[in-house]
C-alpha cells in the first residue's frame, strides 16, 4: 500500500513541476502561514503494525529558508500482527520544531526536527486492562512542497517518530514509527511583499 501511495504522489509532483515551468512569482517568503490536514498511513517499526492517523500542521515562515512548525497526529486505527507486543487503543502525537527549506523558485525540499509527546492508551493483560501514559517523543521529517498558487500548495513527506512506552511488566516498549503524509495545503502571506520596480536604462 505504501509503495503505491508514494508512486502516485511522485507522479503527481512531476506533472505539477512541468506544468509550472516558466512561472517567476515566488510564494514561499517571510510571513507565510501554512496549514493542512490529511490521512496519514504509518508503520510501527518495533511493534510490527500498520497504523492510520489524521494529521495536521501549522507552519510559519521566518524567512525564505527557515520556519517554525507544529504537527498533531490523531490516531484512528491500526492492524496488528502476532509479533505486536503492545496494541494501543489510541496513540496521539504532538510536535513542535524548526525546519530548513531548500530549492529554487516554488519547488521546496525541507527537513526538520521536532520535540513533543505521545499520549497513549493501551490494553495488555499483563498490566490488568486499559492503561494510560504520556511519554516524551521527538520527530524527524523530510519532504517536498510545490507552491502552485499564492493560496495553496501540494506536499508529501515522511516522518520518523521516536517514543517509548515505559512501566510495562515485560519492560519498556519502543513505539517508533514511520508516517507518510501527502495532500493539498493552504497558505496566506501575513506580510505584504514589496517589489522594487526596475528603472529602465537608456543607452
Amino acid at each position: 500500500m505504501v509503495k503505491r501511495y508514494l508512486s502516485v504522489l511522485l507522479f503527481s509532483i512531476n506533472l505539477l513541476v512541468f506544468s509550472q515551468e516558466g512561472k517567476d512569482e515566488l510564494f514561499f517568503n517571510s510571513g507565510l502561514l501554512k496549514a493542512s490536514a490529511t490521512i496519514s498511513p504509518g508503520r510501527m517499526i518495533k511493534n510490527a503494525a500498520n497504523s492510520i492517523y489524521i494529521s495536521g500542521f501549522l507552519e510559519y515562515a521566518l524567512d525564505s529558508k527557515y520556519s517554525l512548525r507544529g504537527d498533531v497526529l490523531q490516531f484512528v486505527d491500526a492492524h496488528y500482527t502476532n509479533a505486536a507486543l503492545l496494541e494501543p487503543k489510541f496513540m496521539n502525537r504532538l510536535y513542535f520544531g524548526a525546519f530548513r527549506h531548500f530549492g529554487n523558485k516554488n519547488l521546496k525540499f525541507y527537513t526538520g526536527a521536532q520535540a513533543g509527546m505521545t499520549v497513549i492508551q493501551y490494553y495488555h493483560s499483563y498490566n490488568q486492562g486499559n492503561n494510560f501514559s504520556i511519554e516524551p517523543s521527538f520527530a524527524i521529517k523530510a519532504g517536498i512542497t510545490f507552491y502552485v498558487w499564492k493560496y495553496f500548495h501540494f506536499f508529501t513527506d515522511v516522518t520518523y517518530v521516536n517514543s517509548t512506552t515505559r512501566g510495562l511488566m515485560f519492560g519498556s516498549q519502543k513505539m517508533d514509527e514511520l508516517i507518510f503524509s501527502a495532500g493539498l495545503g493552504f497558505q496566506i502571506n501575513t506580510k505584504k511583499q514589496f517589489r522594487i520596480a526596475r528603472t529602465p536604462s537608456f543607452q
